[in-house]
């Protein structure tokens, strides 16, 4: 639902719902009106609790979001610890917002926080408006109450407003745009001459003595990688839910005993009228008024009508009251208890819920249903198959550890007791293999003393909770140097490149040579088949700020680079000098002149990029103002990694 929220939400709307849902609402809100009274907080900031609920709620948020946005790479990445410092630290500076919001006086009604809500798509209904039921559902699927989302909504966006009036506030100069511009579009007038790497390599002459010779100095770089092929039992409860057969009587007897699972529960459609408790209203004000609410009802006046005029409750209020269709759980207990004690028609004394005092009427009352057993036949197959494979699993674990330990020189007595068949590996390398086989931890027992030197059974491994896999050595092939007529002809490729390589250096540093005593670079590429003399001319730092684009793709990004790095000792005056580059060629660059770009930047342009910079100056200060704010409070993290608190 998260991801739904988001793939919904637009600009300000992702940041308040989805940012504060993921890393958590501001700690003070939330121990007013969650009640948390946890004293054993992860961190503390100023004098407000980070609790352990809050950070729970946070961690799981974030970690089903990786788990969306990962998929089948989830495991691989996911990284508890670093996640559980990123959780904590995001609180922290959550709350350093809200904290220096509050104190600059920042302030949302709850008419801006019912606006913004209303933008959110998932809260809207199929006519396009918004519906408190849905808003209600989606909420409590994060633990949190519709009155108390709503609150925290508008402390969200206070904190928006603050972040905004920092981030907006940020500018940058046209002019020094403009010089940016200008410094970035800058030409320089070039030509490069060009030592071929691979030219110069087939002028190498090798003899066969010096090939063995670089093959036995290097005889490390020479050799088979070490295989193993692997006997192994493997417990897998998806394998083992699969071969379960369940008939339909079986089914039937389980829906009858089960049926109750499949019943959708009672709803009640009710209104109410809150009074909410605060500085001006105590509980004696809220529950007179509420005395006397009803006393007008019981007079004939209508619920709707003075729910519209008295409740504090802004959402429900425009609709006389009403709360739609609500079930057991979504509300305060107070609240439920009272509501689903009432008969249809009827209205309750007042009722003390977190968010103040109601009058609750109950306007009719929808019976729960079971559903048929068609529609649940397949789901409860699965469930029987599941249920029978479990025990088989959970049984056979036990049997697979203790009998693969207990014989360690065989698999053979555990795969009679459990009635499995001992299957073979390929040949897999210290690097791994596929499927399976690439498993970290099956790898390490794989080729650990007692499996590959000793001969042993592995320990019971855990692909995952519901995979087990024990290994057993069946052949072993070490690593040994390739004979070197199989690798000859690697072997003098790579001797030759080495070489080539040393001497495009040479050749590079007596062309550099020279130039500086004045020959030109066109009667030096002229004397060598290996050399080349290329000249673009003005070229910029970036090929599409090119003068002409006819060598643009001649020109090595390591060339451009090196190019705009050098500095002329005085106007026009011409500098020479050396680049290796990657690809393995020699480049020595012939640098003349500089001058602006003649074609002038569009106004657009130069407006995007100031706006680019004008945001970019604002993402900084609002870092230096938080890192200020942090800096001068007191901030406590008692733990950024802890076991055991999801």
């Amino acid at each position: 639902m998260l991801q739904t929220i988001r793939d919904n939400a637009q600009g300000v709307i992702i940041w308040i719902i989805v940012g504060f849902i993921i890393l958590g609402l501001s700690s003070f809100i939330l121990s007013s009106y969650l009640g948390s009274g946890v004293k054993n907080y992860v961190a503390k900031v100023n004098d407000v609790e980070i609790t352990q609920r809050q950070f729970s709620t946070a961690f799981n948020n974030r970690q089903a979001q990786l788990q969306q946005q990962l998929g089948e790479n989830f495991a691989r990445f996911f990284n508890e610890n670093l996640l559980r410092k990123s959780v904590v630290n995001g609180l922290v500076q959550s709350e350093l917002v809200t904290q220096l919001a509050h104190e600059a006086g920042f302030r949302n009604s709850p008419a801006q926080s019912r606006k913004s809500l209303e933008q959110v798509p998932v809260f809207l209904d199929e006519n396009g408006k918004f519906s408190n039921q849905k808003f209600s559902d989606v909420v409590a699927q994060y633990g949190y109450t519709a009155e108390g989302y709503a609150i925290e909504q508008a402390i969200n966006l206070s904190n928006q407003q603050f972040i905004s009036g920092i981030s907006d506030s940020a500018f940058e100069l046209k002019s020094s745009v403009t010089d940016f511009q200008r410094l970035n579009r800058q030409q320089r007038d070039m030509g490069f001459l060009t030592i071929s790497k691979s030219e110069v390599s087939q002028t190498i002459k090798l003899s066969e003595e010096e090939v063995k010779a670089w093959y036995e100095q290097h005889a490390d770089q020479y050799m088979t990688q070490e295989q193993v092929k692997l006997d192994y039992l493997e417990l897998s409860l998806q394998a083992l839910s699969t071969s379960q057969v369940v008939d339909e009587e079986e089914v039937k007897d389980y829906y009858e005993k089960n049926k109750s699972r499949f019943t959708i529960s009672d709803e009640r459609e009710a209104s109410h009228i809150l009074i909410k408790l605060d500085d001006s209203t105590n509980e004696a004000t809220a529950l007179v008024t509420l005395i006397d609410i009803k006393r007008q009802l019981g007079e004939g006046a209508l619920f709707a009508d003075l729910a519209k005029q008295h409740s504090q409750d802004k959402f429900s209020a425009k609709k006389g009251g009403s709360l739609d269709r609500v079930s057991r759980g979504q509300n305060d207990p107070a609240f439920d208890d009272a509501l689903f004690a009432l008969k249809e028609g009827e209205i309750s004394d007042p009722v003390r819920s977190q968010f103040g005092y109601h009058l609750i009427k109950l306007d009719k009352i929808i019976p729960g249903k079971a559903k048929p057993f068609a529609d649940v036949q397949a789901r409860l197959s699965l469930e029987l198959k599941n249920q029978k494979a479990e025990r088989i699993f959970y049984e056979s674990q036990s049997k697979l550890e203790n009998i693969t330990y207990e014989f360690r020189d065989s698999l053979e007595p555990a795969a009679e007791a459990l009635g499995f068949s001992i299957k073979t590996s390929p040949l897999i390398t210290r690097a791994g293999g596929a499927q399976i086989f690439k498993n970290p931890e099956l790898l390490g027992e794989a080729f650990s003393e007692e499996v590959l030197l000793e001969s042993f059974n592995s320990n019971v491994i855990k692909l995952s909770e519901d995979h087990l896999i024990v290994v057993r050595l069946k052949e072993h092939l070490p690593a040994k140097q390739k004979p070197f007529d199989e690798v000859k002809n690697l072997v003098e490729s790579q001797l030759r490149q080495e070489r080539a390589q040393l001497q495009v250096a040479v050749l590079a540093e007596q062309q550099l040579q020279q130039l500086n005593e004045g020959k030109t670079p066109e009667s030096i590429a002229a004397g060598h088949k290996a050399v080349s003399w290329i000249n673009p001319g003005f070229i910029g730092r970036e090929a599409r700020l090119d003068a002409t684009q006819a060598e643009q793709n001649a020109i090595n990004a390591d060339v451009r680079k090196a190019l705009f790095g050098l500095r002329q000792s005085a106007p026009d005056k011409t500098v020479f000098h050396n680049v290796p580059v990657t690809n393995g060629n020699g480049v020595v660059i012939v640098f003349r002149s500089v001058r602006e770009n003649p074609l002038k930047e569009e106004q657009s342009v130069l407006d995007a990029m100031q706006q680019q910079l004008t945001q970019a100056n604002g993402r900084t200060d609002t870092d230096a103002v938080l890192e200020y704010k942090r800096s001068h409070s007191d901030v406590d993290i008692i733990a950024e990694s802890r076991e055991g608190d999801q």
